[in-house]
C-alpha cells in the first residue's frame, strides 16, 4: 500500500511540474516584449508551426538568417482570418530575444505583407497582445 502511495505521489508531482513548465514557456515567448529590442526584417516564411498550446511559430527566412516569429495563438488567426503559407514573402515587426533553448525569436508586433501591403497588428501600442483584451472584454 505504501508503494502505492509512493507511485501516485510521483505521477503527481511530474504532472504538476510539466504543466508549471508549459505555462512558463508560453508566458516567456508572449509576454516578454522589449521595444528597446525592437526590429524589422523580411523574409520567406520556410514554415508554420503549430503546436498543442501557446502561439503559431514561423520559421522565417532571410537574406542573412533563420528567425523564429512569435504570432498569436491559432484560435485568434483564425477568428481574424489571419493565414500563414510556406514561400510567403512577409516583413515582421517585433521584439528579438533568445530563448533558453537557444533559438533567436522575434515576438511579432505587426506583419506587413510586401505584395498587398496589408499590415496585420499582434499588439496594441503598449505592445500588450490584442488577443488578452479580447478576452477580457468578454
Amino acid at each position: 500500500m505504501n508503494q502505492r502511495w509512493i507511485k501516485i505521489t510521483v505521477l503527481i508531482a511530474v504532472f504538476l511540474l510539466s504543466a508549471i513548465t508549459t505555462s512558463h514557456g508560453e508566458t516567456e515567448i508572449t509576454e516578454g516584449y522589449d521595444e528597446n529590442t525592437e526590429i524589422t526584417v523580411k523574409g520567406t516564411v520556410a514554415e508554420v508551426i503549430y503546436g498543442m498550446r501557446g502561439p503559431v511559430i514561423l520559421r522565417l527566412n532571410t537574406k542573412v538568417r533563420a528567425y523564429k516569429v512569435v504570432t498569436a495563438p491559432r484560435w485568434y488567426l483564425l477568428r481574424n482570418s489571419i493565414e500563414f503559407n510556406e514561400e510567403t514573402p512577409l516583413e515582421v515587426t517585433g521584439s528579438k530575444y533568445f530563448a533558453r533553448d537557444g533559438n533567436l525569436y522575434i515576438i511579432a508586433r505587426q506583419l506587413r505583407d510586401p505584395v498587398t501591403g496589408r499590415i496585420t497588428f499582434l499588439r496594441d501600442s503598449f505592445c500588450k497582445p490584442l488577443w488578452k483584451h479580447r478576452m477580457q472584454t468578454r
